[in-house]
Order: C-alpha cells, then structure tokens, then sequence
C-alpha cells in the first residue's frame, strides 16, 4: 500500500511509542490506541510543503505554532502542550498551548508548567558522563565492570561491554526495558536506589558489545549508576549541580519534589481521561523520569547551539558536544542512527537537512528535543496527552520553514538475481513478534511486508534503498553476508535475519500445520526448547502457553520479590507467569484460592483470553464479528470473538454453513494450533 508523506507522519508518532519506557503491554497498547485520531488531524493541519522559503523569525513561527495548535482537530487530540524554538541565541517561541490541568481550565504557562519529558531525559545523563570523561574520571573506552562495584551483569559473549557501547545503545543487551517500573500504585514516600534495583537486575548481554545498535534503556541506567560510582554522589545530586544550576534550569530535576507537584500538568489518557501520576522505581530513572518547562529547555537548547555555554557558564566542552551532535553509529552512511545521547528516526520527515533528536514518552506524556545543527536551530516539544503530536509538529514545521529542495533520487538497475541476498525475514531486535519480510522483484525493486502491509523500495546505492516517499531501507552485512537491516517499522533498533526454520523429524512436509511451524520456529520454541521433535497434536499447559507468549513477546522478565501464585514458586516457568501478571494479561483475580494449577492443560478459550489481553487495545482495521457456534464461557467471550474474527485460528476450527465458527473453547489447545495462533500474529501481512 502506498503511503502519502502525511500518512507516515501519523505512523512515526505510532512507531515513537515503542522507543520509551514500557510498564505494560495494556499500558503501551493503550498509548498506541490514542493516535488514531491523528491520520484527520494531519491532514488537515499540515500544509503541502512550499516552493517560497519562509524564515523563520520569531512572528513567522509564532503565527505557525499558533495556527497549528488553533486546529479543531489537532485541539481533540490535544489537552495541554508547551513549545520552544530557539535560533543560535535568540528564543524565538516559548508558548503554552490548551490545559496543564482541563478540570481547572489551568493554562499551560511555559515558565512553571512542568511536563515529563520521558526518554528526553537521557540526553542530560549522556552528558553527565561525557563532563567525567572530560575530568578523567571516566574511560570512553573501559570495561564497564571497572565502575559496577557489587553490580554484576551477565555477559554471554566474551567481549566487555563498553562506557562508549552504553553512549552508543550498542551494549548487546537482550532486554533492554527490565529495570524498572513506573506504577501510581507504588508507595510514592519510598526512596528506591538505582543500586538496589540493578543488584536484583535479570539483564543479559548476548550480542558481541560494539557490533549492534537497539535502542537501550539499560545503557542510560547502567550510566546513571556509574555517575552515583565515580561521584560517590546521588546521581540527581550530581546532575543539579553540574548541569540544571550551571544551565539556570531552576524548574528541572530527576526527583520531582513534593514541592513542585501542583506544577506538574495533569496527564489525560487518549480518551480525555486524568491519570494518576506515576511513581518510579529505582525513584531516580536516568533512562526517564526528569520534569522540565518550556523556559528551562530553552536554556539547555541555547547553550547547545552556543558550544556547551550559557551566560559564560560551560556545561560540557565544544569537542564533547560535538560528538553528541554527530553521528557515532550508522547502519549506513547516509542513515544514521546514534550519537552520544542523541538519537536518529523518522528520517525522512526533515527533508533532508541535518538534524538530530531525541523523544521521550510516559503515561499521558509525549515529549521531543530536534536539533538542526546546520541551521543552528533547536525545537522542544512537550504535550500531556500523549498524543504524539511532536512528529507531527515538526513534519508541519519542516515543510513550512526548511522544505525539501533535494534533486529527484537516481535509481540503480540490479536484476532481480542481484537482489536476491536481501531476501528474507528479518527479526526486530527489540520485538521480536516484529518480522519484516522482504522480496526481489523482477523489474529490480524489493517489497518490503511489515506490520504496516507491502511497500516498494528501489536501489540508490549497494546497501540503501528508498521508497517512493523517502523512506530508507538500509541493509548491513557481516562476513560478507546481509545480516542485518534497517526500517521505518524498527526505526530506533536494527532488524536481524532469521536463522532457517528448525526441522523436526515428526513434521513431516505435507503437514497441515507445517507452513506455521516454520514460519514461527526461528523466533520462539513451540515445544522443548533445543530439541528436533515437536510433538505437534501434544497438547500444551497454562505454563507452557504462558512462556511461549512471553518469549515471543520478547519483553524479558523482572525480578520478582515473590511468585504471583501459591502454587508457581519454584516451577520451570515461574519467572513467565509472573511476567504475565506484571504486564497485565493474566488477572490473579479469577483464579480460586490464589492458585494458577500451572501443569493444568489450557483450554482453548483461556489462551484465547490472555492472547486478547494483549491485543485488544491495539488499533485493527473493523470487521463484522463472527457468529459464533459451540460452547464458550460467558468470560471468555469476548475474546474468542475477537479471535474467531480476525483470523486467529487453524484448520481445527468448525465452519458452519451459516458463517458461524466453533471455535472448540472448552478444548485443549495443541502445540501446533499454538504455532498457527502466532504465526498469524507475526505475520498478518504475509
């Protein structure tokens, strides 16, 4: 399907999601389900891009800003948001937009308004480490277990993990999203230590250190902790006095004190609805829980565009500054991904002009600093209804004031046999259910199938490919073989080439269930894991299903301080059903006597019902429901609904005459119904 320049500008708003700090997947589906709205938004708010360069000055961007937010549809989407421009060391625009507070009808003041800027945050500990690199304290280049004290992380691949590896997001960690949490739930008066929570840490480093970039909450802790290490101070402590003071940021901190709390604008979910605010734990995230205004960004963004200085003070040196600015990791030259603390997506949106950025999310809150270094030019962006407006701000604002004025892309002409190394499936390195497939084309192009439908993407150089509207496709290879990719779809990691499917001896190749189990068996172990029998029609227990969800949802596991049942502690996959219970797709509510009876067999409507957990509030296109036939329990409905009409099914399923399905619910679910389940969840384009 092809897909205008405005379309995608929803469609990155949707993928910036992924790239921040995730409680749950009902949480993140939640986020997700509140751009709908936007697709009417953008195109009536953003203009077609302009042959007559606007400049931009302080009554251009203000009548801009102004207009923008003055949209009807934008205003549904939007319940309060600030905005900054800054050029080289002028503030061009400071200016609040709609409610910090609706109920109240409390304006969002730019000065005292504070907003969490999510992931933002981790700029600033990028900088915290890089003024110890300037000191001597800390070595770009050292084994991060010089500065781990009692910490340990387990590294299954031999080479060191790097200062610079954690700059870059290319630790080689596994799970990059398990060391905290935020919940309102915790007690807000408990102060919880970063040490305390990485020493309970279940992190894995399994890819070589150096060698692949995957977006790294993981990396901003662990830098965090190593500030607290070489300091011997709190690392909010240390980032007061070295950047916020130095910076005038009065209003900015890790902690938000009780102090400030009726400063921080209220947060509404995608329905309008008020949030409660969140609690963090470790309390301090160096990976996100900072609070600022649109005056204390301002500051930082000046002193950004002006060497590392503000008013004579110095927050970081030129040289370290630069290296922020520049890229440090690109899967292709003309693709860049990271810098020190700076990140590089939604490429195609800045019209080709140098830029880079960093976004951030909470619950209820979007936020993202661009800078365009060539332009000396920075953008703060900050809403609280996490609506993803800030992609699509900036698209308006790219166009309208720094247009795209490249020449037309000269295509290269491979034959369909030269384009067959790219052919594959290919694995997102932080969701692993995320697959991208592609394919060579006999008139020289590759079709790109992802979770966004089919694209096509034509050859501007060996390893670089673009889209009819601008999207890159970058490919990197190892030992001479395409290994890795980079898309729109994974825009803040790198995608990997799926491994060939694992034969089993009792599969045979005119197996009706053959196609699913193949196509699912390279990213998670349906049966016993290293084993080459499936043993297809066995069927599966509630422990077993849950772990297989797990391992597919590709979330890792926290520590836990005690099992989520009675009757899990101690079993095989206790740490998945805890998971479970964590993300919100079990409910230990509608278990008796505090029991999950894990080795008990599934029935086809509870899989049905925890696959739905995690589905539902994600956006589909509407479809008629099925008639249903058979027999399914009054709480399991909804969800076998669900299922039965969007495809989730095999060839087990009964077909009436009547379009109606049974869906067998109160039967046991197999090991290979379980693989064609997934399988069209993985590959619902394919």
């Amino acid at each position: 399907m092809k897909k205008s320049k405005k379309a995608l500008s929803l469609l990155c708003a949707l993928m910036m999601l992924s790239a921040s700090l995730p409680l749950s997947v009902a949480n993140a589906a939640e986020a997700a389900q509140a751009h709908q709205p936007i697709r009417y938004a953008i195109a009536q708010a953003k203009p077609a891009a302009k042959k007559a360069v606007i400049p931009l000055t302080k009554a251009n961007v203000e009548k801009f800003t102004k207009e923008f937010f003055a949209n009807p549809e934008i205003k549904k989407i939007v319940a309060g948001a600030v905005v900054t421009v800054v050029k080289g060391n002028e503030v061009l625009l400071e200016e609040g937009y709609g409610y910090a507070d609706k109920e109240k009808k409390k304006p969002v003041d730019s000065e005292e308004t504070l907003f969490y800027i999510g992931s933002v945050t981790k700029v600033f500990t990028a900088t915290a480490v890089l003024q110890l690199v300037e000191q001597g304290k800390i070595d770009l280049n050292a084994d991060i277990t010089k500065y781990l004290g009692d910490v340990t992380i387990k590294n299954e691949t031999g080479s060191p993990v790097t200062v610079k590896d954690l700059l870059t997001h290319t630790s080689g960690v596994e799970h990059a999203d398990t060391g905290f949490v935020f919940d309102a739930s915790l007690d807000a008066s408990q102060y919880y230590s970063i040490k305390d929570e990485l020493l309970k840490n279940t992190f894995r480093i399994v890819n070589k250190p150096g060698t692949v970039y995957s977006y790294d909450n993981f990396a901003s802790q662990l830098q965090g902790y190593i500030v607290e290490q070489v300091t011997g101070q709190k690392f909010e402590d240390y980032a007061k006095k070295h950047i916020f003071d130095v910076l005038d940021m009065e209003n900015t901190s890790y902690v938000l004190e009780k102090d400030e709390a009726d400063q921080l604008a209220s947060s509404y979910d995608s329905k309008g609805n008020k949030l409660k605010p969140a609690v963090f734990k470790p309390t301090v995230l160096p990976e996100g829980s900072m609070s600022s205004t649109g005056e204390d960004m301002a500051n930082y963004m000046l002193a950004v565009l002006n060497g590392g200085s503000l008013d004579g003070k110095r927050f970081l040196s030129q040289d370290s500054l630069s290296k922020m600015l520049t890229p440090q990791v690109s899967i292709h030259p003309n693709v860049p991904n990271m810098t020190y603390g700076f990140e590089f997506n939604t490429h195609h949106l800045f019209n080709g002009h140098n830029f880079v950025l960093k976004g951030g999310n909470l619950p209820g809150f979007s936020s993202q600093v661009t800078f365009l270094p060539d332009k000396k030019v920075g953008v703060f962006i900050s809403d609280n209804q996490g609506s993803g407006i800030r992609e699509v701000y900036m698209s308006a604002f790219m166009d309208h004031f720094y247009p795209d004025e490249r020449p037309a892309p000269i295509y290269l002409k491979p034959t369909q046999q030269q384009l067959a190394k790219f052919e594959g499936r290919y694995k997102n390195l932080r969701r692993g259910f995320d697959v991208t497939e592609i394919k060579a084309n006999s008139d020289g192009s590759l079709t790109v199938i992802d979770g966004l439908g089919s694209m096509i993407y034509r050859q501007v150089d060996s390893l670089l490919f673009l889209s009819e509207d601008g999207l890159p496709l970058a490919f990197k290879e190892e030992n001479g073989k395409v290994k890795y990719i980079y898309t729109f779809l994974s825009f803040v990691t790198w995608s990997e080439k799926l491994e060939a499917p694992v034969v089993y001896t009792d599969v045979t190749g005119d197996h009706a269930y053959r196609k699913y189990i193949d196509g699912l068996s390279p990213l998670v172990a349906i049966g016993e894991e290293g084993s080459h029998t499936l043993q297809p029609a066995k069927e599966m227990t509630r422990a077993e299903f849950v772990h297989v969800l797990m391992e597919l949802f590709d979330m890792g596991y926290r520590n836990h301080d005690k099992p989520a049942f009675k009757d899990v502690g101690g079993h095989k996959y206790v740490d998945a059903i805890n998971e479970a219970v964590q993300l919100e797709i079990i409910d230990t509510k509608t278990f008796k006597n505090g029991k999950f009876e894990p080795d008990r067999i599934i029935e086809r409507q509870e899989a049905a019902l925890w696959l739905y957990s995690f589905l539902k509030d994600y956006p589909t296109i509407p479809k008629s429901p099925v008639k249903l036939a058979g027999t399914t329990d009054e709480w399991a409905k909804e969800a076998v609904q669900y299922l039965a009409t969007y495809g989730f099914y095999g060839p087990e399923v009964i077909k009436n005459q009547d379009g109606s399905i049974d869906f067998l619910s109160k039967k046991g679910l197999k090991r290979q119904e379980v693989a064609v389940i997934l399988y069209r969840l993985v590959y619902p384009h394919h």
